[in-house]
């Protein structure tokens, strides 16, 4: 029996994964595996006729790894094969429109923040406290994958 209101298309139930493309597989998985400790739940090659139906592009072929840290909502990343990829522009910032994050909770920023700086990620300022509305208490940090997407660090108040 479904629920839907007047006009509504469906009902969301929960978030599955968030997906990113990514130039260099083994060089993300240095950062979101060795470094951030995610762990693969799935590691394949995907190509044929549904693939390039779904994602609209004639010969996709690539690389999906599905990573996990304990929970039930996945990272996906996609190493594109064919079609060659267009790089990513370092120049994007967060407000421009298509730009997005992905935000990992740890558990605590601070020597997260440390191991990754000692490891060499950039970071657009070291962790803060959010200090007004529903937030309040939660601790961020901003920091940049491998191609330079967006990753923010997430602890949930102690």
């Amino acid at each position: 029996m479904s629920r839907r209101a007047p006009g509504q298309a469906g009902t969301v139930v929960g978030i599955h994964h968030a997906s990113r493309s990514v130039s260099d597989m083994d060089r993300s998985l240095g950062f979101y595996r060795d470094l951030l400790g995610m762990e693969i739940v799935l590691d394949t090659e995907m190509e044929g006729e549904m693939l390039e139906r779904e994602v609209a592009l004639e010969g996709a072929r690539l690389r999906l790894v599905e990573l996990g840290s304990g929970g039930r909502t996945l990272l996906e990343l996609l190493e594109y094969r064919e079609p060659e990829p267009r790089p990513w522009s370092d120049e994007r910032r967060p407000c421009d429109a298509g730009a997005h994050h992905v935000a990992l909770l740890v558990e605590n920023i601070h020597s997260t923040y440390e191991g990754l700086v000692d490891a060499g990620v950039e970071f657009t300022c070291p962790p803060q406290e959010v200090d007004a509305g529903f937030f309040a208490g939660h601790r961020t940090a901003y920091c940049y994958d491998p191609d330079h997407l967006i990753v923010e660090l997430w602890q949930l108040p102690t």
